[in-house]
Parts: C-alpha cells; sequence; structure tokens
C-alpha cells in the first residue's frame, strides 16, 4: 500500500473517529439537549401567543381548562439523536477528502438549524393540538399523527438541503488525484 493510500485511509478514519465521537457526546447528553429544547419551545410559543408556556427541566408546561398540563421532551422526542448524521457523514467525507472543512462546517451548521427548527414547529404542533382538541385527545393526535408528518417532511427536506450542500462544488480529493 502506497503512503498516499495509507494517508487517505488515515483522515478518513480520523475524520469518522471524530464524527463518532461527537455523536456519542450528544447521546450520551441527550437530557441536555432535550432541556435546551423545552426551554426553547416554551420561549417560541409563548412568542407566538399560542399559550402562556413555561419550561421546567425537559417539560413545557402551560394551562389548559383551569390545570397546568405539558409534554416531556424525552429521548425519541429530542432532537439529539438526529444530529449525529450530520455529523458523521461531514467528517468521513472530510477525511476521505471529498468535501473542504469549511463547506462541512456550513452544511452541518445549516442542517443543525433546520433539524431544531423542525422539531420545535413538531413541538409547537403539540401545544396548539392540545389547545384545540384537549389535552389527551389533542396530545394523541398531534403526538402520533401531525408530529410524525412533519417530522418526516422535515427530515426529507433537511436531508435533501445537506446533500445538496456536500454535493455541490468542487471535490477537493478528486482534483488533486487528477494533476
Amino acid at each position: 500500500m502506497s503512503r498516499t493510500t495509507l494517508l487517505h485511509w488515515g483522515r478518513a478514519l480520523l475524520g469518522a473517529a471524530c464524527g463518532i465521537a461527537l455523536g456519542i457526546t450528544l447521546f450520551e447528553r441527550w437530557h441536555d439537549v432535550a432541556v435546551a429544547e423545552a426551554w426553547l419551545n416554551a420561549r417560541l410559543v409563548a412568542a407566538v401567543g399560542l399559550a402562556d408556556t413555561t419550561s421546567v427541566g425537559a417539560a413545557v408546561t402551560f394551562p389548559l381548562d383551569q390545570r397546568w398540563v405539558g409534554f416531556l421532551v424525552s429521548t425519541g422526542c429530542s432532537v439529539a439523536m438526529l444530529l449525529i448524521p450530520p455529523f458523521v457523514l461531514a467528517s468521513l467525507l472530510v477525511g476521505f477528502r471529498r468535501l473542504t472543512l469549511p463547506r462541512a462546517a456550513i452544511a452541518v451548521s445549516l442542517a443543525v438549524a433546520l433539524l431544531v427548527a423542525v422539531n420545535q414547529v413538531r413541538l409547537a404542533a403539540v401545544v396548539a393540538a392540545m389547545q384545540l382538541w384537549g389535552f389527551e385527545l389533542g396530545y394523541q393526535r398531534s403526538h402520533v399523527l401531525i408530529g410524525s408528518a412533519i417530522s418526516t417532511v422535515g427530515l426529507i427536506a433537511v436531508a435533501i438541503v445537506f446533500l445538496l450542500l456536500v454535493g455541490s462544488g468542487r471535490r477537493p480529493g478528486r482534483l488533486r488525484s487528477a494533476r
């Protein structure tokens, strides 16, 4: 195996290791991400006038029918797990020299911002549904049906944007090897 090939694979493995390490960190710190999401959602929902929300840890609470109700941003509801793939993929592409570090940083930053925005819309839809249909029916409809639709459409859109960003432009590894 040539020295160039070893360097190429070494960079790729280093990139993959960085992405995986970040993914593991996000996985282990998901509760902190969920607390931040609950705080952000409470502020967003209150700012648009949907409900007088507050956050307590990873829970979003608000008054409904003379009582306080809410929901918990759990592991499955948090955006933390969805943040891992863009970091790992971008790290691999940088490691294999198919993507520059600045382009990777832009693609990952945009993917993270969009994923957070999509999840905030989904969580706000839960509050809106509970306001519209009551606590139990609103939560069931929004969590299973409406939330899944928002998440699916949002994830597809984020994946397309991410792939367009990482797939366009120069590929430094190919240009160097063509010389």
